[in-house]
Order: C-alpha cells, then structure tokens, then sequence
C-alpha cells in the first residue's frame, strides 16, 4: 500500500484532491441517474399544472343494481408506488497499472581505439653540399708609411750681399773733324785721353777680409749641426708616428680613409705649417690636422733645426 500511495500520490497528488475527485464523481452519478429516471417514467399528457391542487377521488359505497350482464365496475387500480432507484455505487476508479520498469539500457562497449602506428621520422635528405667558393685573393695592405723627413738646409749667417755692378760707361760720340786741320798735337792727346778710359777694369766685388770669411765657416758648421745618422733618424721618425697613434680619435660618422699631412717640426718639437698632402674628405681633412696640433709638442729633430715631415693617417 504504501508503494501504491505513493504512485497515486505521484500521479493524481494528496488527498485534498482525491476528495475533489469524488465529489465530482458522485454529482455526475446523480446527474446520470436522474436522467436515466426521466426516460424511463415519463409524466402523464393531461397532467395537472404543477402547484394546482390534486383532484379528488369519489368513491361510491352504494351497492350498484344487480345485473346479470353488466360487467363488474374496474377495480381501481392504485398507481404503483415510485421506488426511487438505488444511488449508484460508486464505481472505483481503476488503479492505474504501475508502468513497468524501464528496462536498463545495456552498457554499450565502446570499441577500443585502433593502436595508433608510431610516427616514423623522416629519412633525413642529405642536401648537396655547395661548392667550395674560390679562395679570395689575399689583398696584402702596404706596409705603412714611414714619415719622410725633409731637412730644411739653414740660411746661412755673414754672407756677404753681392754688390750691384756700375754700369759700363757710354762712348762718346766722335765729334766730326772740321774742314780746317786742327793743329795735330791736340788730336793726338784727345785720342791718349779716350783710350786710357775705355780700358778701365770694372770694379769686383768687396770682398771681406780673411778673419771675416774664416769666422763664418765654423758658424755654418754649427748652424748645420753633426751629421744624423739614418738609424737615430728612424728612430725619430718613428717616435713621431707612435704619437699620432696615440692621439689619434676616429671622427663621428664612421669614415675611414687615409690622409696624408705635412708639417714641420723644430729642435724643440713644436709644430708649424701643417697642411694636407693628399685629401680624405672633409671631415678626415680636418680631423688629421686637429690630431697633428693634438699631438704636439714631439720630440725635438735630431738636427736640431726644422724639419719637414709627411705621414700618412688612417681613420677606421
């Protein structure tokens, strides 16, 4: 029962409602029943109205005369009482079959997946070594340039300025000779007196005197200095080259190039008239030449007087 109300309940809800359900249920009985009453008794056609008053009923008690032939008043005949039929019984409800279990579903196996083949690798492909490129030609750079140094040969001091050479004296125009001879003796001593002048030496030069002329010798050889040695020389020059290095700072910008300059350098070291030989660009112009006055003072010439001297710079 209990697994019975519950399915009811389940289905058709509590019991407030199956109250309702039969009390519905019994009002449709009722109505059906007085229907089915109604067509089975139909009312009488001369019925009275209905609220007017039954007619009455006579009876006669006096004997009625005998006759032989008159027939026997009918018996009147009491209507039938009206038996109300039986409510009807309440047909129960059929009790819903319960809906049969629902069959499980069958486990579905499900097919093994297909063993994945393992992934072979790729044969490698071997591609065709490329040919091996020419060697390039090996560009053998110059051996960098040593700076040539250019003495300047001193002025030397004392030396006497030539002096200006008289000019020849000009011939005197002959006279023209009078018709009338002059006595001879006066030509003669004309032509004594112009001889003598035309053959006049002309004047040499002064020349100074011995102590003079060997005073000046020993001052040339000094002013010369001692005679370098080409050894001491590339040494110096050398010197030089390290020290531009040293100083040296490539410009902005990256360029490169060579540049060639020239200058000057005295006993002391200092520099003057530095200048560029052979171009590298504007920019490489001017850098060379800040490096040359950047670099200064350098070693003193090993003559003691200036020197020319020309060294290339590389910028890169």
């Amino acid at each position: 029962m209990t697994t019975f109300e519950g399915r009811f309940e389940a289905e058709h809800g509590s019991w407030p409602m199956l109250l309702r359900w039969g009390v519905a249920g019994s009002l449709v009985l009722a109505l059906h029943g007085a229907a089915a009453y109604a067509l089975l008794n139909p009312a009488p056609l001369d019925a009275p109205p209905q609220g007017a008053p039954e007619a009455a009923i006579l009876i006669d008690l006096a004997p009625p005369a005998e006759s032989a032939e008159a027939p026997p008043p009918p018996e009147a005949t009491l209507p039938e009482p009206v038996s109300e039929p039986p409510p009807p019984e309440p047909v129960a409800e059929p009790i819903p079959e319960p809906p049969p279990p629902e069959p499980e579903p069958e486990p579905v196996i499900e097919p093994l997946p297909e063993p994945v083949p393992p992934e072979v690798p790729p044969e490698p492909v071997v591609e065709p070594l490329p040919e091996p490129l020419p060697p390039e030609p090996v560009v053998e750079e110059p051996p960098p340039e040593i700076p040539v140094a250019e003495e300047i040969a001193p002025v030397p001091g004392n030396v006497p300025l030539p002096t200006v050479r008289p000019a020849p004296p000009r011939p005197e125009p002959e006279r023209r000779v009078e018709r009338s001879r002059p006595p001879p003796e006066r030509v003669e001593r004309r032509e004594r007196r112009e001889t003598p002048a035309r053959q006049t030496p002309r004047r040499q030069a002064p020349q100074p005197p011995a102590s003079v002329a060997s005073r000046g010798a020993p001052e040339r050889q000094a002013s010369q200095g001692a005679p370098v040695s080409a050894a001491s020389r590339e040494r110096w020059q050398s010197r030089i080259q390290a020290r531009l290095n040293r100083y040296k700072r490539t410009p902005r910008g990256g360029s490169e190039g060579t540049v060639v300059v020239t200058f000057t350098i005295d006993g002391s070291g200092s520099v003057g008239g530095a200048r560029v030989s052979r171009s590298g660009g504007a920019v490489l112009d001017e850098a060379a030449l800040a490096l040359v006055r950047r670099a200064a003072p350098y070693p003193g010439s090993p003559s003691g007087n200036p020197v020319s001297v020309t060294v290339p710079i590389r910028f890169n």
